[in-house]
């Protein structure tokens, strides 16, 4: 058998014993509650981060966010629209501007030109886009080599005078 040395009455070790309560169950729960949100948290935020780095590190998926958001840029208070080439180009008319953006199968690629000059690469490695537009509403469907399709639809807002 073990014995176990108790501090003699009057002895400072006896004191300082004497005022402390000990480590209750309910302390030991409100630490499980604690540590049990922690890990909650921890396991979120992984989650959520290994999402966001694949979403990020696919460079196809960033390209055409910033295609879209220059798409975005160019139909702000146009004049008009006009689709053409059996849905591969779109002109953006702004005033006496005039936006080309269209599909170049043999370059893989969607270019822009303004008033029919200079050739801007917009999107790369795009085998087919369709372009219409309905009721004020233009869609791009664009098929890339790879075969992952990206649509997006943009609402045409008239020019404020």
């Amino acid at each position: 058998m073990f014995h176990i040395r108790q501090p003699p009455a009057g002895s400072r070790a006896a004191m300082s014993r004497a005022g402390e309560g000990g480590y209750t169950f309910i302390e030991a729960l409100l630490h499980l509650v604690i540590l049990s949100a922690f890990f909650i948290l921890f396991a979120g935020f992984f989650r959520y981060s290994a999402g966001m780095a694949h979403h990020i590190g696919d460079p196809s998926s960033v390209e055409w966010e910033l295609f879209r958001y220059e798409l975005a840029e160019y139909l702000k208070g146009v004049d008009g629209v006009q689709v053409g080439e059996q849905g591969n180009l779109l002109k953006v008319i702004h005033k006496d501007k005039v936006t080309e953006i269209g599909h170049y199968p043999v370059q893989s690629m969607i270019r822009k030109r303004v008033n029919a000059e200079g050739h801007e690469p917009m999107l790369t490695g795009v085998r087919s886009v369709n372009i219409s537009v309905s009721e004020n509403v233009l869609s791009i469907r664009a098929v890339f080599n790879d075969g992952t399709e990206r649509g997006t639809m943009h609402h045409l807002l008239p020019a404020e005078e």
